[in-house]
């Protein structure tokens, strides 16, 4: 769940000192390398973004993008938001790969981000607005034009809207991805392998990925900073709800 509704369950677990795990919210960012190859990263991006309409925990929420690439990839990859806003609709429908807000606060949510980046001067590449008539549709929308301190950027929108950021540095990028109260995840991409694997360790996050995001990784998953407390899967997910007992046998 949420970070708030994590503290809410925190406190409660307090009062008796109970054991827990919490995964909560996230603000996951992908670092693009001015290495890549444009046109078969952006797909890969935007999947990592708005599968299930962006409404995954550890989903891309901003990315950072190499300024000697950044014009290519923001345009190809507002050519695959819009493609992918003719694919959204009913989920019964034939081809139809993404579909609404779960529930009309959050689609208010989402909608108020997009405007008060607006209101900060984002521009819109796509999308923008919910859709009207039934349901809470809201299309792919590539944002650009903004920075860390606007709400869009700094809080995690859950929804199918992603800032793209430009950088100049590996260690820029790195810093500007650190820069959050939030840990769950975090990508680097990069035809190398060695560099990006440097750098997605500096990463302050529970699951970091190289060339990749939402993959099973097959291990614990957790969060750090205000994403979590403790791992699920794994031998630590048993460890956090086993108790430890020290016996010694008088000789």
């Amino acid at each position: 769940g949420s970070t708030a509704t994590g503290k809410k369950i925190f406190e409660c677990a307090a009062r008796d000192v109970k054991r827990i795990t919490l995964e909560m919210g996230g603000n996951d960012a992908a670092i693009v390398r001015e290495d890549v190859d444009v046109e078969v990263v952006a797909p890969k991006v935007f999947f990592g973004a708005m599968a299930n309409s962006g409404q995954i925990c550890c989903a891309i929420k901003r990315v950072y993008v190499h300024e000697k690439v950044y014009d290519a990839f923001v345009n190809e990859i507002t050519k695959v938001a819009t493609r992918a806003d003719a694919i959204m609709g009913d989920g019964m429908g034939e081809g139809v790969m993404y579909g609404p807000i779960n529930n009309k606060a959050q689609l208010d949510k989402v909608s108020a981000l997009v405007e008060d980046a607006k209101a900060h001067g984002a521009i819109i590449r796509c999308g923008g607005f919910a859709r009207p008539g039934a349901g809470y549709f809201y299309p792919p929308t590539i944002v650009t034009d903004i920075r860390e301190g606007v709400k869009l950027v700094d809080e995690e929108q859950f929804g199918p809207v992603l800032p793209i950021m430009p950088y100049a540095s590996d260690d820029e990028a790195v810093a500007r991805a650190n820069d959050s109260t939030f840990g769950l995840g975090g990508s680097v991409w990069s035809a190398d392998v060695a560099r990006a694997n440097e750098m997605v360790a500096r990463l302050q996050c529970g699951t970091g990925w190289v060339n990749d995001h939402l993959a099973d990784t097959g291990g614990p998953f957790g969060g750090s900073k205000q994403s979590g407390l403790g791992y699920e899967l794994g031998k630590s997910d048993v460890d956090a709800f086993t108790e430890l007992q020290t016996v010694r046998l008088a000789k």
